[in-house]
């Protein structure tokens, strides 16, 4: 019975990859404490990387969706795992969801930029700067922000990123330009 590891390599070598570190953590765990609390760590991790790049072997079409969909399902389960072994309820819902969320946002718009061969690239790029330099980083300081309750009275670092993000995007969106309007340079 051909199976879909059995028929792809690639596919069948993550699975070894990952299934060996995973019960490797899972027998030392048990064999300490007779739990498989702390080995979890590690576990929903692996099988986070796994989920994530195993759509990569097996989708003939739709690889990048395919890998985007494996991350957001799992890394948003992991944060929650994490939560759940930590023990401390209050930071899955008010910070570690929001900055998940807006993350997976910028980067499913920059992997869709990014592979789309009918979009100039340096236009991908420039976006992709601008979704992470100004946006993600910028709300990544207000969730925290509203998460401690407190203002953030020391983000010269956050300015001079964003500053230095909007140059870089403007950069390269003229880059973009002058390469649309004249392409033979």
């Amino acid at each position: 019975m051909n199976t879909i590891i059995a028929k792809n390599k690639g596919l069948f070598i993550l699975s070894v990859v990952v299934l060996i570190p995973l019960f490797v953590c899972a027998l030392i765990n048990y064999s300490i404490d007779r739990t498989l609390k702390w080995s979890l760590f590690p576990s929903g991790a692996l099988i986070m990387v796994w989920t994530t790049i195993a759509p990569l072997f097996v989708l003939k079409k739709n690889k990048t969706l395919g890998l985007f969909l494996g991350l957001t399902i799992t890394l948003i389960a992991y944060l929650f795992l994490i939560q759940y072994l930590v023990g401390d309820k209050d930071w899955f819902m008010p910070l570690a969801l929001p900055i998940a969320i807006l993350s997976l946002f910028s980067f499913g718009i920059s992997l869709y930029l990014l592979t789309n061969r009918n979009i100039n690239k340096f236009y991908a790029v420039a976006i992709t700067v601008f979704l992470f330099g100004v946006i993600v980083n910028y709300g990544v300081e207000k969730i925290v922000d509203n998460y401690l309750k407190e203002k953030n009275t020391d983000n010269n670092y956050n300015i001079l990123t964003i500053a230095i993000s909007i140059i870089i995007s403007l950069f390269l969106f003229v880059i973009g330009t002058l390469k649309k309007s004249n392409p033979n340079k």
